[in-house]
């Protein structure tokens, strides 16, 4: 064995022993004063600087955690009230074309702009069946939701000539019951306002209670004036 070989199997013994033993400096503390680490921006640093430096990074990253934590438990509170007022609002609906513009209203609150589409539907309101599949396969695919943007083919699929941000971002879930009925849409302008890693917690429960109208629902009551799509247009 090379004395290049013995250092490199010297090295890793005494560092698997130190792993096996974290504590081992704990009573040789004159040894961690003397042990140095070299550093491009500081030059050799002691042992006890370097943990002094990871531990201050740690706290910073933790707090830095917290603080984002604390931000989406605000924005999700509000959230959370919003979509609540607006599904009691849906279930007192008495047909399907009040459930739609309940969705649009509130969206246009909250400085989005909502989509509702359904498969057994046509003319403004109609969800290609085609075009629903293609978008399923390719960013669905079993999941709750589809979160960020979306390009100009899959707006079209979607949303057919309605206008939709080019450059905004974008929340798609599906309306199911035993088989798809349709999907539910929420744009904004601002292209990092849906992020894929975001909760999608009240918007899915959102959902369900659309779906479940859409199913027991009758489209428009007759003795209603018929209905337009201003807030969606």
């Amino acid at each position: 064995m090379s004395y290049v070989e013995a250092d490199a199997l010297t090295a890793e013994v005494v560092a698997e022993y130190l792993r096996d033993n974290p504590d081992f400096f704990q009573d040789r503390k004159e040894l961690v004063d003397r042990l140095a680490i070299n550093n491009v921006e500081q030059g050799a640093v002691s042992l006890v600087e370097v943990q002094l430096k990871r531990q201050r990074q740690r706290i910073e990253e933790l707090e830095e955690e917290i603080t984002s934590l604390m931000s989406l438990a605000a924005n999700n509170d509000k959230t959370f009230y919003e979509f609540m007022a607006l599904q009691d609002q849906v279930l007192k609906c008495r047909d399907f074309m009040q459930v739609i513009k309940a969705v649009e209203q509130k969206a246009t609150e909250l400085g989005l702009k909502a989509y509702v589409r359904i498969l057994s539907q046509s003319g403004f309101y109609q969800l290609s069946d085609e075009g629903y599949a293609k978008f399923s396969l390719n960013h669905l695919n079993g999941k709750d939701a589809y979160l960020g943007r979306l390009r100009k083919t899959d707006r079209q699929d979607l949303f057919g000539e309605q206008s939709a941000p080019e450059l905004g971002s974008y929340v798609v879930l599906p309306l199911a019951k035993q088989s798809p009925i349709g999907l539910l849409a929420f744009s904004s302008e601002d292209g990092g306002h849906f992020q894929p890693y975001m909760d999608t917690l009240f918007l899915r429960h959102l959902a369900l209670v659309v779906a479940h109208m859409a199913e027991t629902l009758p489209w428009q009551n007759d003795n209603e004036p018929r209905a337009q799509h201003t807030s969606s247009q």
